[in-house]
């Protein structure tokens, strides 16, 4: 008898997690759905970003960081991310684990929101302290462009992470692979576009690097390591 209500608690609780995934999922694309619906033409603009810098000298120069359409994006971003360490973090390599814990998950949001709005206040701290609070400005709103984007693919990494392949290492390293792949690749866009900027403010830019974006990726890799 024992067993069977043992068994029936483990079922009722897997069901519970899973369906809280499904409920983020859902929120995550009713999120993206609505920044598509208010603006068409820049959302497609938006997904395009790799690809040209137009939306990113677009959006810079109406500092629109506090729009609808940003502020949405944002928040997909926050949520989705969310849910993707907590996934890496739930992960264990026998398998038998759901690969994502609704309370580790709100507790993952909590410190990733507190980690991004605190280096965000930081980096402007720093952009005053050394006179160039304006480039910063601009170079984080162009960068946060492309954090956007990381947002609705990593949508699609968890659904796979959860359905299609639960429990698979491989899966797990080929998307850390491509999230980093694509951090890169932004962060080398935006400093290609600012690239006169930078090399006037070069010392102070190297410092900032350093400090506020190669560390926190060589910290959050060594934790998942």
């Amino acid at each position: 008898m024992y067993n069977i209500l043992h068994n029936l608690a483990l079922m009722i609780r897997e069901y519970i997690l899973f369906d809280g995934f499904t409920i983020i999922i859902l929120l995550n694309i009713i999120i993206v759905t609505i920044a598509k619906a208010l603006n068409n033409s820049k959302f497609k603009q938006f997904i395009f970003i790799y690809l040209n810098n137009s939306f990113l000298k677009f959006n810079t120069s109406n500092n629109s960081f506090l729009s609808s359409f940003n502020s949405l994006l944002n928040i997909n971003y926050l949520i989705s991310m969310s849910v993707y360490i907590s996934i890496l973090l739930s992960y264990s390599p026998s398998g038998t684990n759901n690969n994502f814990d609704i309370s580790i998950f709100f507790k993952t949001l909590f410190f990733v929101a507190v980690f991004i709005y605190t280096k965000y206040l930081f980096e402007i701290l720093v952009g005053w302290s050394f006179n160039i609070r304006k480039f910063i400005i601009a170079f984080n709103l162009q960068k946060n462009s492309f954090n956007k984007l990381i947002g609705i693919i990593i949508i699609l990494f968890n659904s796979l992470s959860i359905y299609s392949f639960p429990g698979s290492i491989t899966f797990i390293k080929i998307t850390i692979f491509f999230v980093i792949s694509l951090y890169l690749i932004g962060l080398y866009k935006v400093i290609r576009l600012n690239d006169n900027l930078i090399l006037s403010n070069m010392f102070y830019f190297i410092l900032y690097l350093c400090t506020l974006e190669i560390i926190p990726i060589l910290f959050f890799i060594n934790e998942l390591i």
